[in-house]
């Protein structure tokens, strides 16, 4: 009887941890370290680094609920690069009034994506993200208001 109950358990153990990487899946969170430029998750916007990526994030009740793709004149956000020898370095700056916090991925050929850590953005405040190899492309999506004191770099 024992036995039965344990592998019960180990099934039910299986089935919730398939339903909680599902449902990170679904909030937004990478499911993937590296991706293909197709499989890269909806809502993610490419840029080169030059001219700047800018988008407009839409805030409401406390929580980014849109995302899309801007000129510069109507964007809050924006992200540039620039490279140095070997060396890239990229900056992400917004005029919202609370932190926010990106997912990244970065690419060295434009078609393979690297997910990588990134900070949260202060309002007003440029983050500056640094790889020690050259970055041609970088995807920029699933902004989401980082509650307060948390500023850790993930």
């Amino acid at each position: 009887m024992k036995i039965a109950t344990v592998r019960i358990s180990g099934v039910c153990l299986l089935a919730a941890a398939l339903a909680l990487a599902g449902a990170a899946q679904a909030a937004g969170k990478p499911a993937a370290k590296s991706l293909d430029k197709a499989a890269l998750p909806a809502g993610f916007a490419i840029g080169k680094g030059q001219p700047p990526l800018a988008l407009k994030v839409e805030l409401a009740d406390g929580q980014a609920t849109s995302t899309v793709v801007s000129d510069a004149a109507q964007a809050n956000v924006t992200a540039s690069g620039s490279a140095d020898g070997g060396e890239t370095m990229l900056t992400i700056r917004h005029d919202l009034a609370v932190a926010l916090k990106f997912d990244l991925y970065v690419s060295s050929d434009g078609e393979r994506f690297e997910y990588t850590s990134s900070c949260a953005v202060t309002p007003g405040i440029s983050s500056f993200e640094m790889w020690s190899r050259p970055i041609r492309a970088f995807a920029l999506g699933n902004p989401r208001v980082v509650p307060a004191g948390r500023m850790a770099c993930d």
